[in-house]
């Protein structure tokens, strides 16, 4: 008796965190929009396509998740390519917070353009580990605990470090398949003489402790509501 009320509330959940996502990327186009009325100019306006990237992550997670929830054997090779696509555009999440290095005075109040640059990059930062708490969720379910945040980590690397070539270098998710010889040579050059390239490795490494960090968080209140939960039932 109680399944459909349980699957209930799990539906009605999963649409509250959809929506929470539609809500905070309607208002940073509403912010957007409105300085761009305002200004008549385009300044900022990457963000929104910045913002589009990092929506890919969490759509293909979220089909990856579906597909290995209902056990759909057929749809393999469909949920491999989610997670293949997932992790290709992951660091396009993340890489929003860098944004807020293109804070400058203008004729716009610098403190609208910082609410404007900090609100992409927190909907992007968290459309990010949403996407990867669904991924870790269906690991976690295929290989146990400790494969499941060993996949976190060697991710949050992966990304921190994919974040620097988008940022530094300016390599996008897609050059993997237009110019993948040129981004295997710069990063083999990184790895074989890492104390000629400081900075490629410091900001990795500090990028990859702030995901981490917020990661934790993340699961922290999500066991907290689960812990919550279970003291009421």
């Amino acid at each position: 008796m109680l399944a459909p009320f349980t699957l209930s509330i799990r539906h009605r959940r999963q649409l509250s965190l959809v929506a929470s996502l539609i809500f905070a990327t309607a208002f940073c186009a509403g912010l957007l929009a409105f300085r761009i009325a305002y200004t008549r100019g385009l300044t900022y306006t990457n963000l929104a396509w910045n913002l589009f990237l990092a929506w890919l992550p969490v759509v293909s997670s979220f089909v990856a998740y579906k597909l290995y929830c209902q056990g759909l054997s057929y749809c393999t090779p469909l949920l491999l390519g989610s997670a293949f696509i997932w992790l290709l555009f992951f660091p396009n999440a993340p890489y929003l917070l860098t944004d807020i290095l293109h804070l400058k005075p203008s004729d716009v109040p610098l403190w609208y353009d910082l609410i404007l640059l900090v609100a992409f990059a927190w909907t992007g930062t968290f459309l990010g580990l949403v996407s990867l708490y669904l991924m870790q969720t269906v690991v976690y379910r295929l290989a146990g605990g400790l494969a499941s945040w060993l996949f976190v980590v060697g991710t949050l690397a992966a990304g921190s470090f994919g974040i620097y070539l988008g940022r530094f270098l300016r390599w996008n998710s897609w050059d993997i398949f237009t110019n993948p010889g040129q981004i295997v040579a710069d990063i083999v050059q990184r790895l074989r003489d890492p104390l000629a390239h400081p900075q490629t490795f410091a900001f990795s490494l500090l990028f990859f402790l702030f995901l981490v960090s917020a990661y934790w968080m993340l699961i922290a209140v999500v066991q907290l509501g689960q812990h919550e939960e279970s003291q009421h039932t």
